[in-house]
Parts: C-alpha cells; structure tokens; sequence
C-alpha cells in the first residue's frame, strides 16, 4: 500500500485535473485503486498513470465514452483505425457543411449561377398546410412550400424536441438548397441531421429528438429530385396516376416491401409509429432518393403519415386526379384526414410544375 498515490499527486504526475478524474471514474473508466473509507480520500496506484494519459487521449479524439470502454477492454488498433475513419467521415460533413454556409453568405453577383440560362424556367406553384387533429396537444410539424422545394418533416421526441427539431429541418434544408443538383439536396440533408443530433446532444430536455424528412427539389437542369429519411411521403401525379416516389423507412415499411404485410393492414398495425430511419437520432444517416424528370403539368403531394394513415390511397389518388388549384386539393386532403378522426398531425403540400 506505500505505493498509493493521493489523488492531487495523480492529477499532477497525470496532467488531470481532479475534477476529470473524478468524472472518469463515476463513468467507470478509471476508478481508484482504493479509497479511505472514513474521509472518502481517493488513491491511485502507479500503473494506473499510462491508463489515464490513454483516456485522456481517446477524450481528446473525440471518442465517446462507450467506444473508450470497448478500447480498454479490447486493446485493438482496429478500433483506433475504425475511429480515425469516422473522424476523416465526419470532417467531409463539416466541411460541406460550410461550403453551404459560404454560398450562403457570398454577396449575389451578375456572374453568378443563372438557371434562366439553361432554357424556359420552370417552377413549382405550391401550397401547404398542417394541422395539429383532433388528439395531439402539439403540432410538431413542419411544411415548406416553395418555388423550387417543397417538403415535410415531422418531428419526434416529445414536448418541445419534435416540434424544434422539425423546424430545424425544413429551415436548415431551405437554406442550404440553392437548385443545382440533387447532391447538394442530400448533403443540405445531412447537414441537417447533424445539426439536429448536435442540438438534442447540448441538451437534456432535447434528448432523443428526431424528425423524418421528405423533400422534393426542381432542378436547374429541369430534374426533379425527391429524398427522404422516415416515413413521411412524397407522390407524383403524372396522366393520372398517383406514384409513390419514397421508401417508407418504418417497421411496417419494412414489412410491406417484404410482402409479409398489406398496405391496408401497415394502417392498423400496432408498429406503424416504429421508424427505422430518422434524422437527428445519431451523427450520421442514410438517405433515400431518387431523380425523375420535370414535366410540365404534373403534380407533387408530400405529406406526413397524418394523412395517409387516415385517408385511404383511393381517395388521396382521386383527389389529386381531381386537377383542381393547388389550394382547393390541399385542403380537401386534410379536411378528409380529420373527418377520418386525425389521431396525428395532418401535413400536406400540394405543388404543380408550371412553366
């Protein structure tokens, strides 16, 4: 026991401050080598002076505190290898993100990008609307319904983090959106989850916010790129039919693309809420996507499952077959969802490619 080192002669060998130590050893990282039990004095012992610099080292790279246990547990260069390539991953993010950021701020030019030079402009006459139905408190939705984008998010996590982290989406995504290709529409996607999971990270009454995100973008090249994350969707109405052009990203999604599952009984089952994808719940996300050709007089619906898991495909279908103004569909759409009873918020926006 002469070996013991007191916790102030640890913190200065280790370069540690006590406060740090103290931290590592409530997360069970490094935990004393023994304890005075009547003043609750701490005492570390030499060998325990190379596991502390190594912590500090893991902490200073970022790693999170699990990964930090796998390593100690399992000293293995691979999981140092696998962290450096999610470091280098997470960098190309960041740096794109601010490559949207720097667009952003860029003064506006007349050399700059013109999508009227490319031919006859084409753009979206869109409307949208959402409502909070008959049985939630809050609404934690949110629509964009513009000229060249248009979209849903609906938002998870409860009081307040669905309703911020579905704000977050669509205004981060219209910001970052500028119509030059659908690469730039699924990096301003990510952006948005990390901005989304950074936030819910900074905060204990965020924790586990999230929200799907479908968006539809008209291209400067007259192309129509949809993407999507949850289970919220987006349809193209082209010579009368009704087309889904997103991937559900839920438990009966999953269940229905295996043909185990009905789309009319995905409505009733107990899982249609358990999604599979969202953004926010992590620092990275896969996406869904797709790009289709922009043609004159079709129409775009995208909606959360507000609507859909009130309002039979049939009728959504026909009204959107109905070639009524943009308005007048959106409205009957929802109104339909809350005669229907509206157990969620109900989404909708309805859009014509006009030009």
């Amino acid at each position: 026991m002469d070996d013991l080192i007191p916790i102030g002669e640890f913190s200065a060998r280790s370069g540690l401050s006590a406060k740090r130590l103290r931290s590592y050893a409530a997360s069970g990282l490094l935990v004393p080598a023994a304890v005075d039990a009547a003043s609750g004095y701490r005492y570390y012992s030499p060998r325990q002076l190379r596991q502390a610099e190594l912590l500090d080292a893991l902490r200073g790279a970022g790693m999170p505190l699990a990964d930090i246990h796998e390593v100690l547990r399992r000293p293995s260069g691979d999981l140092l290898d696998a962290w450096a390539r999610r470091l280098a991953d997470d960098a190309t993010q960041r740096r794109g993100a601010l490559d949207v950021a720097r667009r952003l701020l860029a003064p506006a030019s007349s050399t700059s990008h013109d999508p009227a030079a490319k031919g006859p402009v084409m753009k979206l006459n869109a409307t949208g609307r959402t409502e909070t139905g008959h049985v939630r408190e809050r609404n934690e939705d949110a629509v964009v319904a513009g000229s060249r984008l248009v979209g849903i998010a609906d938002g998870m996590g409860g009081a307040p983090g669905g309703e911020i982290a579905a704000g977050l989406a669509v205004a981060l995504l219209q910001a970052a959106f500028t119509g030059r290709s659908a690469d730039e529409l699924s990096a301003g996607v990510r952006a948005v989850n990390r901005a989304i999971w950074e936030r819910a990270k900074g905060s204990e009454r965020l924790d586990g916010m999230g929200t799907t995100l479908c968006a539809a973008a008209l291209l400067d090249d007259h192309t129509l790129a949809v993407v999507n994350v949850g289970d919220s969707r987006v349809y193209l109405a082209h010579d009368g039919t009704l087309t889904q052009l997103t991937t559900d990203h839920s438990v009966t999604g999953e269940l229905v693309r295996r043909g185990e599952l009905t789309e009319a009984a995905a409505v009733r089952h107990p899982h249609r809420s358990v999604l599979t994808r969202a953004l926010g719940v992590g620092p990275d996300v896969e996406l869904d996507g797709g790009a289709y050709p922009a043609v004159t007089g079709d129409r775009l619906l995208a909606c959360s499952d507000g609507l859909f898991n009130e309002v039979p495909a049939e009728d959504i279908a026909a009204a959107m077959a109905a070639r009524d103004d943009v308005r007048v569909t959106a409205d009957r759409l929802v109104e339909q969802a809350l005669s229907a009873g509206a157990r969620d918020n109900v989404s909708v926006v309805v859009a014509e490619i006009v030009g």
